[in-house]
């Protein structure tokens, strides 16, 4: 790409631009159903990993193949990012997100009818290339409908959805599990997600800049992909954001996808009593007949009575009495109806991780993104780095914490985790938005994508999952913890640039350029 072609003028516009808002509240909603969407997984894992249909009871590798669900979605999310990415800076951008969200909410459904383990990982595959048409084009979108000084609060608005999202995955998902079966998770949240969908095309395509190369309200981006990741790469506030978030992910996506069955597996306890027996004998199909024999309650009154057992345990001593085939058809109903008195519960530890996450998360990422637009509109340089940085620094003694502190004062180190983990999510998404020119905004958000679920939570479920079956959950944890304050320095390196990166995005000049 020659020099000259690349200057353009500003590339964002002095104020709001009409139907601002409304774009903003819808692309926000269909943000809140994508996360709901991913966690509703993670918070029906204990259930997917006691139902004998997706996962026999002695498999060795069942950790492994738990976090595989999350590693197949984010590879099928990473690798078709940058071709929609591509897309979203030539077609309408309104049409892709419409299509993305039809998509991925039919396959969600997919994943409550699955019938196997292999249909569950297909249907996570195509909720992953669904979101990757909407991941890259959304924010992009609402860069061009607001002006720089306030994009710190846009996004941290719009990114205020992977916190609540979140936290309503893991809620919707554990007390619908609870009551209804976990295929009924992922069912209810289908027809929401398809009427979002289907409001996108309604939608007034948002205005893009002029540039030399092509007039107003037709795609600006003609160059080739070498060329745009060219002058990604030459822009150091953009490699330094980018690593500093694939390491931030790869932390947050391992642990938002196995945390509930961690703390799960570490609080949950369960007994066999004389009531625990009489409730699996009252457990009767519509004629009336046993669903447990009673030959399988006479072993387990041979456990040792009022005895409390956490969920790996009980689950040995349930293979050691049961043939295989009785394990298959009853275990779940032993575990259902062996929970001690007092004891933590999937849907309760679901509850708790969701309030949490909604309230901690929601303040921390309007937090964030307020305090970077207020330290750069105060001439703070490198200010949205430093917010970033600063809070993985903080949250990483909370992790630790959390991780040696039972239930229930463990909630405290958790909230203060989560807040400090989330704090840098407004301010590294503005750093993205403003050090890219407008015409390859789309494409530069994409590469991100690709980058940090590349090299980040496409993988760290399943990295997570194979130390866990080699040891345990809580040494994979305290292993990938170290990660937090690796992130946190990427991010307060990069603050040496960011303000002339920014000024000469604006002014649509090449990387290296002196700064207007």
């Amino acid at each position: 790409m020659k020099r000259e072609d690349s200057i353009s003028p500003a590339a964002s516009p002095s104020h709001a631009v009409a139907g601002a808002g409304w774009a903003l509240a819808l692309l926000l909603a269909i943000n809140l159903f994508n996360y709901i969407d991913r966690q509703v997984l993670s918070a029906t894992l204990p259930k997917i990993r006691l139902d004998p249909t997706m996962l026999r009871p002695d498999d060795p590798w069942a950790q492994t193949k738990l976090g595989a669900l999350t590693t197949a979605f984010m590879a099928a999310y990473m690798l078709f990012s940058p071709l929609f990415g591509r897309l979203g800076d030539r077609w309408s951008r309104w049409g892709i997100v419409g299509g993305a969200v039809i998509v991925w909410s039919l396959a969600t459904g997919g994943s409550g009818l699955a019938v196997g383990y292999a249909m569950l990982l297909a249907t996570r595959c195509l909720v992953g290339i669904g979101e990757a048409a909407y991941g890259p084009v959304a924010p992009a979108m609402l860069s061009d409908l607001y002006p720089v000084e306030r994009r710190g609060q846009i996004l941290a608005w719009f990114y205020m959805a992977i916190p609540v999202g979140s936290a309503l995955g893991f809620v919707i998902g554990a007390q619908v599990a609870e009551v209804a079966g976990w295929r009924w998770a992922f069912l209810v949240v289908v027809l929401p997600g398809i009427l979002l969908g289907i409001l996108c095309f309604f939608m007034k395509e948002p205005p893009r800049p002029s540039t030399p190369e092509a007039p107003a309200q037709e795609p600006a981006s003609s160059h080739s992909y070498w060329d745009v990741l060219r002058e990604l790469g030459r822009i150091r506030s953009f490699v330094l954001c980018s690593a500093g978030m694939t390491v931030s992910t790869f932390v947050l996506g391992g642990v938002a996808t196995v945390m509930q069955l961690y703390l799960f597996e570490r609080e949950a306890r369960f007994t066999i009593t004389p009531e625990v027996l009489d409730k699996l004998a009252a457990l009767r199909t519509a004629d009336g007949t046993e669903i447990v024999p009673a030959a399988v309650r006479e072993r387990l009154a041979q456990l040792p009575v009022g005895q409390s057992w956490q969920a790996a345990e009980l689950r040995q001593l349930l293979q050691e009495k049961l043939t295989p085939q009785e394990y298959l058809l009853y275990s779940t109903w032993i575990f259902d109806t062996a929970t001690a008195p007092g004891s933590w519960t999937n849907g309760l530890i679901g509850l708790y991780i969701g309030g949490l996450v909604v309230v901690g998360g929601l303040i921390a990422t309007l937090a964030g993104g307020l305090a970077g637009d207020y330290l750069r509109n105060r001439g703070v340089k490198g200010a949205y780095f430093w917010v970033a940085g600063g809070g993985m620094i903080v949250g990483f003694p909370a992790f630790v914490a959390l991780l040696y502190t039972p239930l229930p004062w463990g909630w405290v180190f958790f909230f203060i985790a989560v807040f400090f983990l989330f704090f840098n999510t407004g301010p590294a998404n503005a750093i993205l938005a403003n050090v890219a020119r407008s015409p390859i905004r789309a494409t530069a958000f994409a590469i991100n994508i690709f980058v940090i679920h590349a090299f980040g939570d496409a993988i760290s479920p399943l990295i997570i999952g194979v130390i866990a079956d080699l040891s345990s959950l809580q040494t994979a944890f305290l292993l990938v913890a170290f990660l937090i304050p690796v992130s946190g320095g990427l991010w307060l390196w990069g603050r040496h640039y960011l303000d002339a990166d920014t000024q000469r995005a604006e002014a649509g000049l090449w990387p290296g350029d002196a700064p207007p």
